[in-house]
């Protein structure tokens, strides 16, 4: 399995357009891997996690298409993880290669409406896309057999996090996608301990290096007591890669500060273009 970050930062990207603040102009400077663009991820080249504003651009950065697309699954229906408008593009003539099959997409209520919007009365057998409704703690196969089991998450109405299995055809990974969200509900740590254990974990690390966490995201004391948590349940074990994404420059440390903030808790930090292997 390979776990493509495609990017790691929170809503208004680092560095933000319109900030010049320090931490904004430090990343301006160092460039690399303090450049980021709107999360979203890529599990091989057949399943999608989210469509942000930076989708085309992050496809082209990392010389990836989403000709293979089978599965499109988004966790809520903020701007930065979904942008309807840009789901056309599976279309002609924005493309010249359409899928043979329609895309499996899958999302809260919320985010359906967003989709349904846009298709308009378009007729189900013309439509680029087949809906699924994902409710929290009920789990969803998809027409390729991976198992999504939907979670609650601790930022807006209806935020789901994610624990995606992958079907023994395709290696049978399981990935946890636990952002955007606060301190996990323990309805989801309880699903997560039930279940297999977790090969890649991801949490949200929107505050950085933040005393006091805000509503609906984590800082990065938050996610250490959360892959402890993990940890002391067993779903999370020596061999899985544990890495913190979603990141903002309100937040205050760049990614080399981050990466020593982590090292003694054997938590990773993602960056743009990162690639996980299991």
């Amino acid at each position: 399995m390979e776990l493509t970050l495609l990017g790691t930062a929170a809503a208004e990207g680092w560095p933000a357009p319109f900030c010049v603040c320090l931490n904004c102009e430090a990343a301006r400077r160092r460039g690399g891997v303090n450049l980021r663009t709107r999360s979203g991820a890529l599990v091989d080249d057949d399943l999608k996690i989210d469509f942000c504003p930076d989708t085309v651009v992050q496809m082209q950065q990392t010389g990836r298409s989403l000709a293979r697309l089978e599965t499109l699954v988004f966790t809520h229906q903020h701007s930065d993880h979904i942008i309807p408008q840009e789901l056309w593009w599976v279309e002609r003539p924005f493309t010249q290669t359409p899928p043979a099959r329609p895309i499996t997409l899958c999302g809260n209520a919320q985010v359906l409406k967003m989709v349904e919007e846009q298709l308009g009365d378009m007729p189900a057998e013309v439509r680029p896309y087949v809906l699924r409704l994902l409710e929290p703690l009920r789990p969803m196969v998809t027409p390729s057999g991976d198992e999504i089991l939907p979670l609650p998450a601790e930022h807006i109405e209806g935020a789901l996090v994610l624990r995606i299995r992958r079907s023994a055809a395709r290696g049978g990974a399981t990935i946890f996608y636990g952002h955007d969200s606060g301190l996990y509900p323990p309805e989801t740590l309880d699903a997560l301990a039930a279940g297999p254990p977790l090969d890649v974990a991801l949490f949200d690390c929107t505050n950085g290096g933040q005393t006091v966490d805000y509503r609906g995201h984590m800082s990065v004391s938050g996610v250490v007591q959360m892959a402890a948590e993990l940890r002391r349940r067993g779903c999370a074990t020596g061999r899985t890669r544990l890495i913190a994404t979603h990141f903002s420059h309100n937040g205050g440390l760049l990614h080399e500060e981050l990466v020593q903030a982590f090292l003694p808790h054997g938590i990773e930090v993602g960056f743009d273009g990162m690639v996980v292997r299991t």
